[in-house]
């Protein structure tokens, strides 16, 4: 059988689409610039555990730390405090999770090229540099799986926002922490984004913060860790594309999924489980046009349910931004007062906000966040 996809970028979720088409009976090449999938980790590596079983991610041989809820700080420091008593979210190994998921693509036949960077793509051609050597590829379809800084996606979009990305820096540093919950920060030293402590046991944590993209993050994350006693260890910098669902990502034989298709919480910057989401409707969608000559122009069609959901991230993130420190202080303590911890603890949802936006508009206790909702909503 010819060669007939190529997967450009090998992280979870271009393995995931290289594994399902394999699986669907197609040829299927996947192309990964590195010498090694899962170097460098450019993630905070906090998933949901609802968000993983419900994809099917094994996650056993990559958890670091089981995760139990979340504090919530405003600029002032009051602090909301969200806990459950079963694991909600696990710390994860990034190098080991992709690597689990290399050898389960393996398995199944997938031929994975390593040093291998795609340089364009034209019509059935492929254009790559493999171990600093120009190459040519026959194929028939290309799925661009290549992340936050897609080259792939230049090839679909006419025009690529700059504003469309946080920017962001993360450490791991030794210290005293919590390790059941995570902890979020919000004030104008992280303007558009948030910052965080993603504890992995009780002396080490992933400590880090994104920003709109006019600000420098470095400069952030100095004020917020100023009054830290800790020690770190090392560091990563890396964008995150935060925006609403774009339609534009599928031109003629090139279909975007994951991160280079904008495909991530625009409330959290979380891309694996929405883009393995994405991943199994790409895959679908190639299948379907195979087999039964469906138009690949059904890709968007077929993401309507996660479109949906990452609209409603969209809209959450649009209305914090809007908010200056004094109306974040306001709105926690507002959260606080009408019982929304306890309702978050029953209620929340990490990647589908859409089940409980709507519980917390039908609550009594919670109308005095209305304006809140009501944007949310209708905006």
């Amino acid at each position: 059988m010819e060669k007939m996809i190529t997967v450009v970028g090998a992280g979870p979720i271009g393995l995931r689409t290289a594994t399902g088409l394999k699986e669907e009976g197609w040829e299927v090449t996947l192309l990964e610039e590195h010498e090694e999938i899962g170097v460098p980790a450019n993630c905070s590596g906090l998933l949901s555990v609802s968000g993983l079983e419900r994809n099917k991610i094994d996650f056993s041989d990559s958890t670091v730390n089981e995760i139990y809820g979340a504090k919530i700080f405003s600029p002032d420091k009051t602090a909301m405090a969200i806990r459950r008593k079963k694991p909600v979210a696990v710390v994860i190994d990034r190098a080991e999770l992709d690597k689990s998921l290399e050898k389960k693509a393996e398995k199944k036949g997938v031929e994975i090229r390593k040093n291998t960077r795609m340089i364009d793509s034209r019509k059935d051609t492929i254009f790559v540099q493999h171990e600093k050597r120009g190459e040519m590829l026959k194929t028939r379809f290309v799925v661009g799986a290549d992340g936050a800084a897609s080259k792939t996606r230049r090839l679909v979009m006419e025009k690529i926002d700059p504003k469309a990305f946080v920017r962001t820096l993360q450490v791991t540093a030794k210290g005293s922490f919590d390790k059941d919950l995570v902890e979020i920060y919000f004030g104008d030293f992280c303007k558009g984004f948030f910052a965080w402590v993603i504890p992995e046991n009780k002396t080490k944590a992933r400590i880090g913060l994104g920003v709109s993209g006019q600000y420098n993050a470095r400069d952030s994350f100095n004020k917020f860790v100023k009054d830290m006693e800790i020690e770190v260890l090392n560091e990563s910098a890396f964008v995150i594309p935060i925006t609403k669902p774009v339609k534009e990502i599928q031109k003629e034989n090139i279909l975007l999924v994951g991160d280079a298709a904008y495909q991530t919480k625009a409330t959290t910057g979380g891309g694996i489980i929405t883009g393995s989401v994405a991943a199994d409707i790409a895959v679908k969608t190639i299948s379907n046009h195979l087999k039964h000559k469906k138009p690949l122009t059904d890709y968007w069609k077929n993401l309507a349910p996660l479109n949906k959901e990452l609209e409603l991230h969209w809209k959450v993130r649009k209305y914090l931004n809007s908010l200056n420190e004094k109306k974040y202080n306001s709105l926690v303590k507002k959260m606080i007062k009408s019982g929304m911890e306890e309702f978050l603890e029953k209620h929340g949802d990490m990647d589908f906000p859409s089940k409980f936006v709507n519980k917390m508009m039908l609550s009594p206790s919670k109308w005095g966040l209305l304006p809140m909702g009501l944007r949310l909503m209708f905006s």
